[in-house]
């Protein structure tokens, strides 16, 4: 990992808390650095995701994100991912990680508006030569639901084993449940 991507969630979350220290009705003067970070965004990305301690001091000052800072994700899409890798091992397939983080590319480009849907379905745009999958644009209800459902204790028949990965993304109102599996 390269030092700027090291560099942009601390200057992120000094920046909160800085912003933090004065009263929420008060305008606050970003620090240079914090003006630039949107400007330093990894490539193909039009936002970014900070530590969860800089949310919690957002929330805990009521400091309001600004629009390049990823909203964070409810507490059931990390659920989502445990679960949904827990049922798919017990079907047989393997974790891998660069399956996770095509997923992880799948699932953050249905929160940036890219993919087109069919119900509630849809496929990611990149890696489709290598395999496939299916992107779930959940609301946070359905996603509860789908946790519940990938929860039941109930036998599950074992198919050919594939490496997969699975993600989610949260725009603010959906969560995107992304899983890739390789050819």
């Amino acid at each position: 990992m390269n030092i700027s991507r090291r560099i942009l969630p601390v200057t992120a979350a000094l920046a909160l808390t800085m912003g933090g220290l004065v009263p929420a009705q008060a305008q606050v003067q970003l620090p240079p650095q914090a003006q630039e970070l949107s400007s330093q965004l990894p490539a193909g990305s039009s936002q970014i995701e900070l530590p969860a301690q800089a949310y919690d001091l957002a929330k805990q000052f009521n400091i309001q994100l600004p629009p390049f800072i990823k909203q964070p994700a409810p507490e059931v899409a990390h659920q989502l991912v445990g679960a949904t890798n827990a049922h798919l091992r017990k079907q047989g397939h393997v974790e891998d990680g660069n399956a996770r983080n095509i997923a992880q590319e799948w699932a953050d480009q249905g929160a940036a508006g890219t993919l087109t849907f069919h119900g509630n379905a849809g496929d990611g745009r990149t890696h489709l030569n290598e395999g496939s999958g299916n992107v779930y644009r959940l609301s946070i209800q359905e996603a509860q639901d789908r946790l519940n459902w990938l929860n039941r204790d109930v036998p599950v028949t074992p198919g050919p084993s594939k490496h997969f990965g699975v993600a989610t993304s949260f725009d603010g109102t959906n969560v995107y449940v992304a899983e890739y599996f390789f050819n």
